[in-house]
């Protein structure tokens, strides 16, 4: 059984999410903090998937707040997918 994965628009609120607890006021501000470029976020709201990487360098700047689980919803549907298959 596949688990359906969180629309665009759940990332695009975990997002959201990180600028409000960090008192950000853009995307940009989330490229600076994780010294990126700001097409790359602009990339993660247009796909609906964080890297993983960058989600748990989110999830420690928010102190948990937002997870990686949030952010990856693909990933978090085939690590299920995964164990469940074990």
């Amino acid at each position: 059984m596949t688990q359906n994965i969180p629309p665009i628009a759940d990332v695009n609120g975990a997002l959201n999410d990180v600028k409000e607890h960090l008192a950000l006021v853009s995307d940009r501000q989330i490229a600076l903090l994780l010294d990126i470029e700001k097409q790359n976020v602009a990339a993660w709201r247009a796909n609906g998937e964080v890297p993983a990487n960058r989600a748990c360098q989110i999830e420690m700047l928010t102190e948990g707040r937002i997870t990686w689980r949030d952010l990856c919803p693909r990933l978090v549907r085939d690590t299920v997918e995964i164990w469940r298959a074990l």
